[in-house]
C-alpha cells in the first residue's frame, strides 16, 4: 500500500507541475476522425476515458480492495463479524480479540483510504489530461502566431533590404531586421519540438502508441468565480470535502483506535505508544489543514487576479480591433501600406489570442480550487 500511495504522491505531482504550468475510449473506432486528412481528433471526455485506462493506479486500487474483500472473508469465515466499540466506553478484551478487533480496524482503514484514493485518482487524471490539453492548444495558438508573425518580420526585412541598397537604412538597422527574421525562425523551430513533446507527453498518459498521430479538439468556456463573502466559510467548506485530507483524518481516527480497549493482561507501554502516536497524528493533521488553507486562499486570490487581467485584455482586444478598423480606411485610400495594414491585423490576432489563453489558465486554476486536494499543501500519509 505504501507503494501505491507513492505512486498516487508522483501523479498528483506531475499534474501541478503540468498544469500550473495539470476519456478511455472503449474502443479505438469511437475516436473521431477529420475525414480531410484522415486524422483522429480526440475530444477531453474521450482523452479522460482513456487516460483512465491506461491508468496503472486504478488498477492496483481494484486489485488490493478485492484482496482485502477476500482477506476479511477467510479471516471470518463461519463467524460473526467483530463490532468495533466507538461509543468511547473502556473495554476489556482478551489478547486474542484486541488483535482480532486490531485487524479488522486496519481492514476498514484500508478500505476506507482505497475508495477515497480511487476518487482522488480520477480527479488528478482528469487534471493531467486537463494540463496537457490546455499546454498544447497554448502552445498550437502560439504557433500559429509565430508564423503570422514571421511572416510580416519577412515583408518587413524585403522593405528594409530595398531602403538600404537606396542608402536610405542604416546597416545597423538592417541587421536588426535580419535578425529578427533569424530569431522568429528559431522560436516557430522551437514551438514545432515543444509541440511534439507534449503530444508524446499526452500519448504516454493516454496509453497510446508513440507513432499514434492525432488531434485534440479542447474548447473552453470562461466562468468567472463566484465572489466569495466570507473567506473563512468558504475555507472552511473546502476543507470539508477535501479528499487528501479526508484520507488524513480517517488516519488520525485509525490511529485513535484501542485506546479504550485494555487486554486482560495489561498493555503496558504499548498503550503510551499509541497515546503519542495519536498525539503525532493530530499534530500532523492540523498542520497539513493549516498548510491546504493558506494553498486555498492563494488559488481563490490567484483567480481573481486572472480575472482583472482578463477586463484588461479584453480592453486590449477592443483597441486593437478600432485600430484595425481604422488602418482598413487608411490603406483602402492610400495612407498606409500593406505592411502596416498587416501589422494591425497582427495586433487583433495576439490580443484574441492573449484573451484565449487567459481563458484556459483560468479554467485550469478553476479546477484546482474546485479540487483542493489537487493543490499543494497536504501530505497524503500512508492508508494503513
Amino acid at each position: 500500500m505504501k507503494q501505491s500511495i507513492r505512486n498516487l504522491k508522483c501523479i498528483l505531482s506531475g499534474i501541478l507541475i503540468s498544469a500550473i504550468m495539470a476519456g478511455n475510449v472503449f474502443a479505438a473506432e469511437t475516436v473521431k476522425t477529420d475525414t480531410e486528412n484522415d486524422t483522429k481528433v480526440i475530444t477531453y471526455d474521450e482523452a479522460i476515458a482513456l487516460a483512465t485506462k491506461a491508468n496503472s493506479n486504478l488498477k492496483e486500487i481494484s486489485d488490493t480492495l478485492k484482496y482485502i474483500d477476500d482477506t476479511k472473508s477467510l479471516m471470518f469465515m463461519g463467524s460473526n463479524y467483530p463490532v468495533l466499540p466507538d461509543d468511547g466506553t473502556a473495554y476489556l478484551v482478551t489478547a486474542a480479540r484486541f488483535q482480532q478487533l486490531t485487524s479488522v480496524n486496519s481492514l476498514d482503514t484500508q478500505q476506507k483510504n482505497l475508495r477515497v484514493s480511487e476518487e482522488l485518482t480520477k480527479l488528478s487524471i482528469e487534471a493531467g489530461v486537463k494540463g496537457e490539453m490546455t499546454t498544447i492548444t497554448t502552445l498550437e495558438q502560439n504557433y500559429e502566431l509565430a508564423k503570422e508573425s514571421l511572416e510580416l518580420a519577412k515583408q518587413q526585412l524585403s522593405q528594409k533590404s530595398t531602403m538600404y541598397r537606396m542608402g536610405m537604412l542604416s546597416k545597423n538597422d538592417y541587421e536588426k531586421a535580419m535578425q529578427e527574421v533569424d530569431s522568429q525562425e528559431e522560436q516557430l523551430k522551437q514551438l514545432e519540438m515543444s509541440i511534439t513533446q507534449e503530444y508524446n507527453s499526452f500519448k504516454k498518459l493516454l496509453g497510446l502508441n508513440a507513432d499514434e498521430q492525432f488531434e485534440i479538439d479542447y474548447n473552453v468556456e470562461y466562468e468567472p468565480v463566484e465572489k466569495v463573502t466570507d473567506m473563512d466559510f468558504f475555507v472552511n467548506s473546502k476543507i470539508q470535502s477535501d479528499l487528501g485530507l479526508k484520507i488524513e483524518k480517517q488516519n488520525v481516527e485509525s490511529s485513535s483506535f484501542g485506546l479504550n480497549l485494555f487486554i486482560d493482561t495489561g498493555n503496558g507501554s504499548s498503550y503510551e505508544q499509541q497515546k503519542l502516536n495519536v498525539k503525532n497524528a493530530e499534530r500532523n493533521y492540523a498542520e497539513n489543514v493549516k498548510a491546504k488553507e493558506n494553498s486555498i486562499k492563494n488559488a481563490y486570490i490567484g483567480l481573481q487576479n486572472t480575472e482583472s487581467q482578463r477586463a484588461v485584455l479584453e480592453n486590449d482586444l477592443t483597441q486593437a480591433k478600432a485600430d484595425l478598423e481604422t488602418a482598413k480606411v487608411n490603406y483602402e485610400v492610400g495612407n498606409i501600406t500593406k505592411i502596416q495594414f498587416d501589422a494591425a491585423e497582427l495586433a487583433v490576432t495576439k490580443a484574441e489570442t492573449a484573451l484565449l489563453q487567459n481563458t484556459l489558465t483560468h479554467d485550469i486554476n478553476k479546477f484546482m480550487l474546485d479540487n483542493t486536494c489537487l493543490l499543494s499543501g497536504a501530505t497524503t500519509t500512508s492508508t494503513k
